[in-house]
C-alpha cells in the first residue's frame, strides 16, 4: 500500500492547519470581549436594582418596617426569563424584606457593589451584594438572579461569531483548494508529458514553460536523457558497423557461388545450387531484420521531433521496390491512395510498410492480390496492407508480435520478426496496429494512427 502524501495535500495541509488555529484563537477572544461586555451590561442592571433598594431604604422613615409595595415589588422581579430574589437585613442579620432563605454575606459598607456567582434554589445565580450606612444604622442588601439570559446571550454571541468565521474559513478553504490546483497545474503539465512518452523517447523537457521550483529537478532529468541519448547513438553506430561487416563476407559469398557456378561447380548439381542460394537469401534477410528491429528499438531516442508525413507518397515510394518481387510470383500489386498525413518519421514508417508489403509477398498464393491502401477514418488517418493469402487465426494474433514466433504450418522462407518490427514502430508513433480479415479471405493489416489534437 503506498502511503505517500502528495504534494498538493502537504500544501493544503500547511495553509489551512494555521488557518483553523487562527481561527479558534480569534473566535476564543472575539467571544471572551463580547461576553465580558454583555455580562457587565447584566451586572448593571442588577447593581441598579441594588441601588433602587438602597434608595428606597434611605427614603424610609423606619427600619423596622421596610416592606415594598406589591408594585415595586413586582417590578423588581419582573425579569423574564430569569427570576429575582432579594433581601435586606439589618446589621444583626435580621430580615427587614424580601426573601428568608437568602444566605447572609458580610461585605464591607462602601459604594461599590459586590458580585459572586452561586446557587439558590438549585439554579445558578449571579449575585450581588452591597452595605449602605443610614442614620438608623447599617443595611446589607442582597439581589440574585438567575442567569438563563446571560446563557442565552452567550449563545447568540457565539452564533453570531462562529457562523460568519467558519463560513469565512470554508471560503478561504476553496481559495486555497483553487489556488493549489491552479498553482500545481504546471506540475501536472509536465508530469502528463512524460507519461505520454513512450519508454524510447528521450527528448528534453522544455524548461521555459516549467515552474523556477522544479526546473534544477527537470535540468538533471535533461542530463539524464542527454546520457542515454549518447548510449542510443553509440548503439546505433555499433548496430551501422555490424551490418557493415556481416554484409561483407555476405557478399563474398554470393560472388564465389556466382563464380563456381560459371565455372559449371554445380552443372551435376543444381538442387544443392538451390538450396545454397535459398539458404543465403535467408540468412540475408533475417540479417537485415534483425537490424531493422534493433534501430526501432533505439531510433525514438536519437531522432528529434516527428516530422508531418505524406503517407501517400511512402506508399508511392515502396512500389518501385517490391514491383519486381510481386511480377516474380505473377501477384497484383495494386494501391487505393487517399491523401493523409501522418506525424512521425519517415523512414521509420517507410520500414513499417516495407515489412508489411514484404510479408504480403511472402504469404499471398501465387498469382495473388494485395493491396496497399492509405487515407482517413473517423478515428484519424491510416496505412494498411491487405492481401488474400491464408490469414492468421484468432488463436494465434495475440503472438505474432512476438519475436521470432512462427505460426505452425508457416512457409520456411521467413523469421518471425516483420510484425514485431511494425508494432515496435507503431508503438514508438503512439499508432494502434490492428489485424483485421481480409475480404472475401486473407489478413488486412492497419496502422490506426491518431487523430490529431
Amino acid at each position: 500500500m503506498n502511503h505517500a502524501v502528495g504534494l498538493r495535500q502537504r500544501l493544503i495541509v500547511a495553509l489551512l492547519v494555521p488557518l483553523l488555529l487562527i481561527l479558534a484563537v480569534s473566535v476564543w477572544l472575539d467571544y471572551r470581549v463580547a461576553r465580558q461586555t454583555t455580562d457587565s451590561a447584566h451586572d448593571q442592571a442588577l447593581a441598579d436594582a441594588v441601588f433602587d433598594l438602597a434608595a428606597h431604604i434611605r427614603e424610609h422613615q423606619a427600619m423596622e418596617n421596610l416592606d415594598l409595595t406589591q408594585e415595586s415589588e413586582a417590578m423588581l422581579r419582573s425579569n423574564e426569563p430569569d427570576k429575582v430574589y432579594f433581601s435586606i437585613r439589618d446589621n444583626a442579620g435580621q430580615l427587614l424584606a424580601g426573601d428568608a432563605d437568602i444566605p447572609r454575606e458580610d461585605v464591607a459598607v462602601g459604594r461599590d457593589v459586590s458580585f459572586a456567582d452561586g446557587v439558590h434554589r438549585g439554579a445558578a445565580v449571579r449575585i450581588a451584594m452591597h452595605r449602605i450606612a443610614t442614620p438608623r444604622g447599617e443595611a446589607q442588601i442582597t439581589v440574585m438572579e438567575t442567569t438563563e439570559k446571560r446563557q442565552r446571550s452567550r449563545q447568540r454571541i457565539l452564533t453570531a461569531m462562529l457562523l460568519p468565521n467558519l463560513a469565512v474559513v470554508f471560503a478561504t478553504l476553496l481559495a486555497v483548494l483553487f489556488g493549489v490546483r491552479r498553482g500545481l497545474l504546471p506540475l501536472e503539465t509536465v508530469e502528463k508529458e512524460i507519461a505520454e512518452r513512450s519508454p524510447n523517447d528521450l527528448r528534453e523537457i522544455d524548461l521555459a514553460s516549467s515552474p523556477r521550483e522544479i526546473q534544477p529537478m527537470l535540468r538533471r532529468l535533461n542530463e539524464l536523457f542527454s546520457l542515454l541519448r549518447e548510449a542510443a547513438e553509440a548503439q546505433n553506430r555499433f548496430i551501422a558497423d555490424a551490418a557493415h561487416q556481416l554484409r561483407t563476407p555476405l557478399a563474398g559469398l554470393q560472388t564465389q557461388l556466382d563464380l563456381a557456378v560459371s565455372e559449371g561447380a554445380f552443372s551435376q548439381a543444381e538442387g544443392r545450387r538451390q538450396n545454397i542460394e535459398e539458404g543465403m537469401g535467408r540468412l540475408a534477410r533475417l540479417l537485415g531484420q534483425l537490424l531493422s528491429y534493433a534501430r526501432a528499438e533505439t531510433s525514438s531516442a536519437i531522432t528529434g521531433i516527428p516530422e508531418p508525413v505524406a503517407l501517400e507518397q511512402l506508399a508511392e515510394k515502396a512500389a518501385s521496390t517490391f514491383i519486381d518481387a510481386a511480377l516474380a510470383r505473377e501477384i497484383d500489386l495494386g494501391f487505393e491512395l487517399a491523401p493523409a498525413t501522418a506525424m512521425g518519421i519517415p523512414w521509420l514508417l517507410q520500414e513499417a510498410l516495407a515489412n508489411l508489403i514484404d510479408n504480403a509477398i511472402r504469404y499471398a498464393p501465387h498469382g495473388g492480390v494485395i493491396t496497399v491502401r492509405c487515407g482517413r477514418s473517423e478515428q484519424g488517418v491510416f496505412l494498411e496492407v491487405e492481401d488474400n493469402g491464408p490469414g492468421i487465426p484468432d488463436e494465434f494474433q495475440a503472438r505474432v508480435f512476438e519475436r521470432f514466433y512462427r505460426i505452425p504450418g508457416s512457409p520456411s522462407n521467413g523469421c518471425g520478426l516483420g510484425l514485431p518490427i511494425v508494432k515496435e514502430i507503431a508503438d514508438l508513433h503512439g499508432a494502434e496496429l490492428r489485424l483485421l480479415r481480409g475480404e472475401p479471405q486473407g489478413l488486412r493489416v492497419r496502422l490506426q494512427f491518431p487523430a490529431p489534437v
